[in-house]
């Protein structure tokens, strides 16, 4: 289907996603920079890389923000589960 013949309203809904997508990308790269600043001072502080009691409070607190927001909450606590064993994995990184 060429883009020419599609209604306006579809394409801008698909220019909002585009930039929401964006959007989700800097947001991922600030808090990629956050967690690499916590990565180098866990690795000073001769600190363990995961701390499974705040990871377990987080994916509760992520769990209800989820229905709170009419999202699917197994899919948000995918997504934050493999956000968390990237950040792991660059934390190992630091030791």
């Amino acid at each position: 289907m060429q883009t020419n013949s599609l209604p306006d309203e579809l394409l801008s809904l698909r220019n909002q996603i585009d930039t929401l997508d964006d959007e989700l990308i800097l947001i991922l790269a600030k808090r990629f920079e956050v967690t690499a600043r916590v990565g180098k001072l866990k690795a000073e502080k001769d600190l363990d890389s995961v701390d499974e009691t705040r990871e377990k409070q987080k994916l509760i607190d992520l769990r209800a923000r989820a229905e709170e927001k009419a999202l699917n909450p197994e899919f948000v606590l995918s997504l934050f589960k493999m956000i968390f064993a990237e950040v792991v994995e660059n934390h190992r990184a630091y030791l």
